[in-house]
């Protein structure tokens, strides 16, 4: 089995609700700037990294997204270890935002071919940055 790593730095985001405007009588859907930004950062990231063609084969894919902790559990003297993320954006949502960045980068043809998929979402610990990491997996 062959793998793929990679890390995309800063706070991970959710892909978020397509939007619609009308222009001239028709409709217009569109992705949300935020949204936008981000998957362009992401897939540059791993275009850089991503060496030959798109996957087009089944691949499993690993998502662990840490997430930057809130004031409320920053603590001076307890260590400070990684605990669940149940907050928004849903774990859904931060691997739609992954899979479609994969598509945009080149390292997969389409996100269909995912047969398995995890995703952890956790907040950082006391030492680290927020971070999502990314793994493929593929057969040839």
């Amino acid at each position: 089995m062959n793998e793929w790593r990679a890390t995309i730095p800063g706070p991970p985001i959710g892909k978020g609700r397509p939007r619609s405007s009308a222009r001239g009588g028709h409709v217009r859907a569109y992705t949300p700037k935020r949204t936008a930004q981000w998957e362009a950062i992401a897939a540059s990231t791993m275009m850089d990294a991503w060496e030959g063609a798109p996957l087009d084969g089944p691949v499993s894919v690993g998502i662990l997204a840490l997430f930057p902790r809130p004031q409320r559990m920053i603590w001076k003297r307890k260590p400070m270890e990684r605990e669940p993320y149940v907050q928004k954006p849903d774990a859904d949502n931060v691997a739609k935002a992954v899979l479609d960045s994969m598509e945009k980068a080149g390292v997969l043809r389409d996100d269909k071919t995912v047969w398995s998929l995890d995703l952890i979402a956790l907040y950082c610990d006391g030492s680290e940055a927020p971070r999502i990491e990314v793994r493929v997996g593929w057969t040839e």
